[in-house]
């Protein structure tokens, strides 16, 4: 089959099983996403205004050349020159990266003289509850502290709640103490082709994406609040689904002298509560960037043997390998040596985790691992589109908008290769049909495939890969 055939076998499918998607989320009992929502500060990048800064400073200027050149990164940013260090190496390569700001003078000078455009919702959380809320199905988003400042972000939609101090659902804006910013997360995103010249190097992005430097020290504990678990517990009846996420910003160690493992535990201890009186609630974690190995540890073995399903990204599948001691799949992942290294480490992931499911997502095609019995083929595949298609808008718009809006994302294309992804798993698992499925069963897995649709000149990125892991899990994911 050519490519032009393959695009319209995969046309069709979208249209055929977009509806069923909008179909399964209207019948969504309720979703819940936590445990993190935040102030966001976008930056369009200004090459001028970095050349200006590098040329300023010699030492921030190397660093910015060592960092393009693969040199190892900080684990989190004490100085100026970690942030320089963490923008070039996410700029020079074209791929996301957060790191946690844990020196209030580097904060300042990233303030100072890097700035932000205009402030938005941020957070995994925030991301999620606002771009899910306007499918209309009941949503409760955890934010604590809820200043005025934060709650005025979240968008105003009648079924968008928060739990109450009292135990009630309340609209953001009416469950808000207090006003103030508390965190803040400064956003610097490019667009494939921009280019900085450091010392007489030219370095280009080889595509769009976004550096993330996350000061936020009012949360960086991850302590969930006792009247909000309280609470929850007792209401947690009446939904179906919980998105977990926000782990990336623990830090190893604490002034204090206490560590991650410290507020891991007791968030593990919670998920496990959770799941034992409320056994039919589905619980998802959001993978994302985490630089430190020993928290990645933690995670693999604290929280994810409490949730049910993963999501995260080729750079994150590459990273989390090496925590659970397959070494070779994750060089080979970080390589990009091909479907078969992303299916063989997937393979790893959900051996040694227990996992139901694990849910890829990258730039031109999702891949989602499911135990037989969790879901249907068919029901997963719908979730994905759904997901896609909601992408696909959302990044073109920057919103997500009413259904005629979000069917706007059907008129954008594939790239070949994700559609070579697709032929190339076929081609490793026995299975031809798959490239124009993408169902099949390999090993012990119902393996799900689809091709993207990517926009060529996206409005904002941000949060789009929590979107995409949370549609698609709750669509593809029957209460």
């Amino acid at each position: 089959m050519n490519k032009a055939e393959l695009r319209k076998t995969w046309d069709n499918i979208y249209q055929q099983e977009l509806p069923d998607g909008f179909k399964a989320i209207q019948s969504v009992p309720g979703v819940v996403v936590g445990i993190h929502s935040v102030i966001d500060g976008l930056k369009r990048i200004d090459p001028a205004q970095i050349e200006a800064i590098l040329a300023a400073d010699p030492e921030l200027a190397d660093a910015a050349l060592a960092a393009a050149q693969g040199e190892s990164l900080p684990s989190e940013i004490h100085t100026p020159k970690d942030f320089i260090m963490g923008l070039f190496s996410s700029f020079s390569r074209g791929k996301a990266l957060q790191l946690m700001v844990r020196e209030e003078s580097a904060f300042n000078w990233m303030l100072n003289n890097i700035g932000y455009d205009f402030p938005r919702m941020g957070g995994t959380s925030g991301n999620m509850a606002n771009s899910l809320a306007s499918l209309g199905f009941p949503l409760m988003v955890y934010a604590h502290p809820l200043t005025e400042e934060l709650a005025d972000l979240f968008v105003k939609s009648p079924n968008l709640k928060v739990l109450a101090e009292d135990g009630r659902l309340n609209s953001p804006s009416e469950a808000a103490q207090g006003a103030g910013v508390k965190a803040l997360h400064m956003i610097v995103e490019y667009t494939t082709g921009d280019s900085i010249t450091v010392k007489g190097r030219t370095i280009t992005t080889p595509r769009s994406n976004r550096f993330i430097a996350a000061w936020n020290p009012v949360n960086n504990k991850l302590q969930i609040d006792p009247t909000w678990k309280s609470n929850f517990l007792k209401n947690a009846d009446q939904f179906s689904h919980f998105v977990v996420s926000g782990f990336h910003i623990l830090s190893e160690n604490y002034p204090d002298g206490t560590t991650y493992a410290d507020y891991l535990k007791p968030v593990a201890d919670f998920l496990l509560q959770l799941r034992d009186t409320h056994p039919a609630l589905r619980l998802h974690y959001e993978f994302a960037s985490i630089a430190s190995a020993n928290i990645r540890k933690g995670i693999v073995d604290e929280i994810l043997p409490r949730v049910h399903s993963l999501g995260l990204n080729e750079v994150e599948l590459g990273a989390i390998l090496y925590n659970v001691g397959a070494d070779r799949e994750a060089v080979a992942v970080q390589r990009e040596e091909g479907a078969a290294a992303v299916m063989e480490g997937l393979d790893r992931l959900m051996r040694h985790t227990g996992l139901q499911r694990i849910q890829l997502h990258d730039l031109g095609y999702y891949l989602t691992f499911t135990r037989p019995g969790y879901a249907p083929q068919t029901t997963t595949r719908k979730g994905l589109v759904l997901a896609a298609t909601l992408a696909a808008s959302r990044t073109a718009t920057g919103k997500v908008g009413t259904r005629s809006e979000i069917e706007e994302g059907l008129h954008f294309t594939y790239t070949d290769a994700g559609l070579r992804r697709g032929e190339d798993i076929a081609r490793f698992i026995g299975q031809p049909e798959f490239a124009v499925t993408g169902m099949g069963v390999w090993n012990d897995w119902q393996v799900t495939y689809l091709p993207t649709r990517v926009v060529p000149k996206p409005v904002l990125t941000v949060g789009l890969g929590d979107l995409i892991s949370a549609s698609a899990f709750v669509a593809g994911s029957p209460a």
